[in-house]
Protein backbone atom coordinates (compact mmCIF):
# COMPACT_ATOMS: atom_id res chain seq x y z
CA UNK A 1 0.00 0.00 0.00
CA UNK A 2 1.63 3.30 -0.73
CA UNK A 3 1.83 5.64 1.87
CA UNK A 4 2.87 9.25 0.90
CA UNK A 5 2.09 11.05 4.56
CA UNK A 6 4.01 8.51 5.93
CA UNK A 7 6.77 8.81 3.14
CA UNK A 8 6.49 12.78 4.17
CA UNK A 9 7.03 12.29 7.55
CA UNK A 10 9.73 9.93 7.13
CA UNK A 11 11.38 12.67 4.99
CA UNK A 12 11.34 14.73 7.01
CA UNK A 13 12.34 12.63 10.51
CA UNK A 14 15.51 11.96 8.36
CA UNK A 15 16.24 14.98 6.65
CA UNK A 16 14.43 17.65 8.79
CA UNK A 17 12.90 18.77 5.47
CA UNK A 18 9.94 17.79 2.97
CA UNK A 19 6.20 18.80 2.13
CA UNK A 20 3.72 16.78 0.57
CA UNK A 21 0.16 17.98 -1.62
CA UNK A 22 -3.13 18.08 -0.85
CA UNK A 23 -5.30 17.72 -4.03
CA UNK A 24 -9.36 18.90 -3.87
CA UNK A 25 -11.48 16.67 -6.38
CA UNK A 26 -11.68 20.13 -7.91
CA UNK A 27 -8.24 20.71 -8.93
CA UNK A 28 -7.20 23.15 -5.88
CA UNK A 29 -3.88 22.24 -4.19
CA UNK A 30 -2.57 23.05 -0.77
CA UNK A 31 1.36 22.42 0.24
CA UNK A 32 2.01 21.61 3.70
CA UNK A 33 5.06 21.91 5.38
CA UNK A 34 5.64 18.60 7.29
CA UNK A 35 7.31 20.67 9.88
CA UNK A 36 4.33 21.24 11.58
CA UNK A 37 3.60 17.45 12.52
CA UNK A 38 7.53 18.04 14.68
CA UNK A 39 6.67 20.88 16.93
CA UNK A 40 6.72 21.47 20.42
CA UNK A 41 4.26 22.57 22.40
CA UNK A 42 5.50 25.77 22.26
CA UNK A 43 4.41 26.09 18.37
CA UNK A 44 1.31 25.13 18.50
CA UNK A 45 -1.55 26.90 18.56
CA UNK A 46 -3.14 28.19 21.65
CA UNK A 47 -6.42 26.89 21.31
CA UNK A 48 -4.53 23.71 20.88
CA UNK A 49 -2.50 24.06 24.13
CA UNK A 50 -5.75 25.23 26.29
CA UNK A 51 -7.67 22.33 25.19
CA UNK A 52 -4.87 19.66 25.99
CA UNK A 53 -5.00 20.96 29.24
CA UNK A 54 -7.89 19.02 30.30
CA UNK A 55 -6.77 15.92 29.00
CA UNK A 56 -6.75 13.00 31.75
CA UNK A 57 -5.99 9.38 32.81
CA UNK A 58 -5.27 6.98 30.05
CA UNK A 59 -5.21 8.46 26.47
CA UNK A 60 -5.93 7.38 23.32
CA UNK A 61 -4.40 9.45 20.33
CA UNK A 62 -6.33 8.64 16.75
CA UNK A 63 -4.04 9.83 13.91
CA UNK A 64 -1.35 9.99 15.82
CA UNK A 65 0.99 10.74 13.16
CA UNK A 66 4.77 11.76 14.80
CA UNK A 67 3.48 11.49 17.96
CA UNK A 68 3.96 14.90 18.99
CA UNK A 69 0.93 15.08 21.58
CA UNK A 70 1.63 11.50 22.99
CA UNK A 71 5.59 12.89 23.50
CA UNK A 72 4.17 15.98 25.33
CA UNK A 73 1.48 13.85 27.05
CA UNK A 74 4.00 10.96 28.17
CA UNK A 75 6.41 13.69 29.62
CA UNK A 76 4.14 14.63 32.17
CA UNK A 77 3.12 10.93 33.64
CA UNK A 78 0.27 10.14 31.36
CA UNK A 79 0.25 6.79 30.10
CA UNK A 80 -0.85 7.03 25.98
CA UNK A 81 -2.00 4.98 22.74
CA UNK A 82 -1.64 6.14 19.32
CA UNK A 83 -3.56 4.84 16.56
CA UNK A 84 -2.63 5.61 12.64
CA UNK A 85 -2.92 3.83 9.25
CA UNK A 86 0.30 4.70 7.99
CA UNK A 87 3.10 2.68 8.75
CA UNK A 88 5.68 4.68 8.37
CA UNK A 89 4.12 7.57 10.54
CA UNK A 90 3.84 4.60 13.55
CA UNK A 91 7.89 4.04 12.55
CA UNK A 92 8.40 7.25 13.42
CA UNK A 93 6.74 7.84 16.16
CA UNK A 94 8.16 4.83 17.93
CA UNK A 95 11.55 6.73 16.70
CA UNK A 96 10.67 9.52 18.31
CA UNK A 97 9.80 7.54 21.57
CA UNK A 98 6.37 7.42 21.92
CA UNK A 99 5.75 4.53 23.67
CA UNK A 100 2.66 2.64 22.48
CA UNK A 101 1.31 3.34 19.05
CA UNK A 102 -0.17 0.41 16.87
CA UNK A 103 -1.70 0.56 13.11
CA UNK A 104 -5.61 0.67 13.14
CA UNK A 105 -8.09 2.53 11.27
CA UNK A 106 -10.01 4.90 13.72
CA UNK A 107 -13.37 3.74 12.19
CA UNK A 108 -12.56 0.02 13.58
CA UNK A 109 -11.53 0.43 17.37
CA UNK A 110 -10.45 -2.97 18.22
CA UNK A 111 -10.44 -1.49 22.01
CA UNK A 112 -12.69 -3.12 24.72
CA UNK A 113 -15.24 -0.97 26.68
CA UNK A 114 -14.13 1.41 29.09
CA UNK A 115 -10.47 1.62 28.39
CA UNK A 116 -9.94 5.28 28.74
CA UNK A 117 -10.43 8.39 30.34
CA UNK A 118 -9.32 10.74 26.90
CA UNK A 119 -9.38 10.78 23.76
CA UNK A 120 -7.56 12.77 20.92
CA UNK A 121 -8.64 14.09 17.88
CA UNK A 122 -6.04 17.11 16.98
CA UNK A 123 -5.69 18.48 13.11
CA UNK A 124 -8.54 17.78 11.84
CA UNK A 125 -9.08 14.49 13.05
CA UNK A 126 -12.43 15.32 14.11
CA UNK A 127 -13.79 14.74 10.91
CA UNK A 128 -11.39 11.54 9.48
CA UNK A 129 -13.93 8.72 9.55
CA UNK A 130 -15.40 10.67 6.74
CA UNK A 131 -18.63 12.36 6.64
CA UNK A 132 -21.42 13.65 9.36
CA UNK A 133 -23.07 9.73 10.01
CA UNK A 134 -19.46 7.97 9.82
CA UNK A 135 -18.39 10.55 12.62
CA UNK A 136 -21.46 10.14 14.54
CA UNK A 137 -20.72 5.82 14.63
CA UNK A 138 -16.89 7.08 15.41
CA UNK A 139 -18.62 9.08 18.28
CA UNK A 140 -19.94 6.29 19.45
CA UNK A 141 -17.64 3.39 19.62
CA UNK A 142 -15.51 6.29 21.55
CA UNK A 143 -18.23 6.39 24.04
CA UNK A 144 -18.08 2.63 24.03
CA UNK A 145 -14.32 2.44 25.21
CA UNK A 146 -14.52 5.72 27.44
CA UNK A 147 -14.16 5.60 31.16
CA UNK A 148 -17.27 7.73 32.63
CA UNK A 149 -16.58 11.30 32.44
CA UNK A 150 -14.32 10.91 29.88
CA UNK A 151 -12.74 13.91 27.86
CA UNK A 152 -12.48 14.23 23.88
CA UNK A 153 -10.00 17.23 22.70
CA UNK A 154 -10.74 17.79 18.83
CA UNK A 155 -9.25 20.58 16.73
CA UNK A 156 -10.79 21.82 13.19
CA UNK A 157 -11.51 24.54 10.90
CA UNK A 158 -14.39 26.46 10.35
CA UNK A 159 -14.63 26.25 6.72
CA UNK A 160 -17.39 29.13 6.52
CA UNK A 161 -14.80 31.83 7.96
CA UNK A 162 -12.86 32.36 4.84
CA UNK A 163 -12.80 34.47 1.81
CA UNK A 164 -11.07 32.21 -0.50
CA UNK A 165 -13.01 32.48 -3.79
CA UNK A 166 -11.89 28.63 -4.46
CA UNK A 167 -13.15 27.57 -1.31
CA UNK A 168 -16.32 29.57 -1.75
CA UNK A 169 -16.79 27.67 -4.79
CA UNK A 170 -16.64 24.66 -3.33
CA UNK A 171 -19.06 25.40 -0.74
CA UNK A 172 -21.51 25.79 -3.53
CA UNK A 173 -20.78 22.83 -5.56
CA UNK A 174 -21.23 21.15 -1.88
CA UNK A 175 -24.73 22.49 -1.82
CA UNK A 176 -25.83 21.75 -4.98
CA UNK A 177 -24.53 17.89 -3.94
CA UNK A 178 -26.37 17.80 -1.03
CA UNK A 179 -23.21 17.80 1.20
CA UNK A 180 -22.00 19.78 3.92
CA UNK A 181 -20.23 22.82 2.78
CA UNK A 182 -17.59 21.95 4.90
CA UNK A 183 -17.08 17.83 3.45
CA UNK A 184 -14.31 17.64 1.20
CA UNK A 185 -12.89 14.97 -1.31
CA UNK A 186 -9.27 14.83 -1.13
CA UNK A 187 -5.99 12.94 -1.56
CA UNK A 188 -2.46 13.32 -0.54
CA UNK A 189 0.49 13.52 -2.64
CA UNK A 190 4.39 13.09 -2.23
CA UNK A 191 6.91 12.99 -5.27
CA UNK A 192 5.40 10.04 -7.18
CA UNK A 193 3.09 8.59 -4.64
CA UNK A 194 -0.78 9.60 -3.84
CA UNK A 195 -3.34 8.14 -1.95
CA UNK A 196 -6.68 6.61 -2.94
CA UNK A 197 -9.61 9.63 -2.87
CA UNK A 198 -10.75 10.35 0.33
CA UNK A 199 -13.57 12.26 2.35
CA UNK A 200 -12.29 14.59 5.46
CA UNK A 201 -15.36 16.72 6.89
CA UNK A 202 -14.28 20.10 8.15
CA UNK A 203 -17.59 20.50 10.81
CA UNK A 204 -18.96 23.84 11.99
CA UNK A 205 -18.38 24.06 16.07
CA UNK A 206 -22.10 23.66 15.63
CA UNK A 207 -22.34 21.03 13.75
CA UNK A 208 -19.59 19.14 15.94
CA UNK A 209 -21.74 20.26 19.03
CA UNK A 210 -25.01 18.92 17.83
CA UNK A 211 -23.29 15.73 16.55
CA UNK A 212 -21.31 14.62 19.30
CA UNK A 213 -24.32 15.37 21.14
CA UNK A 214 -26.70 12.93 19.65
CA UNK A 215 -23.67 10.08 20.09
CA UNK A 216 -23.64 11.14 23.93
CA UNK A 217 -21.04 13.63 24.51
CA UNK A 218 -21.45 17.20 25.64
CA UNK A 219 -19.82 20.33 24.74
CA UNK A 220 -17.87 21.61 27.87
CA UNK A 221 -15.63 24.02 26.31
CA UNK A 222 -14.61 25.48 22.82
CA UNK A 223 -11.78 28.08 21.62
CA UNK A 224 -11.74 29.71 18.93
CA UNK A 225 -8.35 31.42 16.76
CA UNK A 226 -7.91 33.13 13.76
CA UNK A 227 -8.72 31.72 9.97
CA UNK A 228 -11.75 29.31 11.60
CA UNK A 229 -9.13 27.27 13.94
CA UNK A 230 -11.02 26.39 17.30
CA UNK A 231 -10.78 23.40 19.76
CA UNK A 232 -13.29 21.73 21.80
CA UNK A 233 -13.48 19.88 24.97
CA UNK A 234 -16.42 16.90 24.57
CA UNK A 235 -17.42 15.15 27.97
CA UNK A 236 -18.86 11.62 27.86
CA UNK A 237 -22.84 12.16 29.26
Amino acid sequence: MEDPFGEALWEYHQRGEARYLIRRDDGYVDEVDVKLYFQGPEDWPEVERRALTRVRGRILDLGCGAGRHLLLLQSLGHEGVGIDISPLALKVSRERGVEHCVLMDARYLGFRAVSFDSALMMGNNFGIAGDPEKTMALLKDLHRIMRSGGMLIATSIDPLETDNPSHLAYHELNRRRGRPVGLVTIRIEFGDEYSPWFNLWLATPEEMERTAKEAGWRMLELHKSHRGLYSAVLIRM
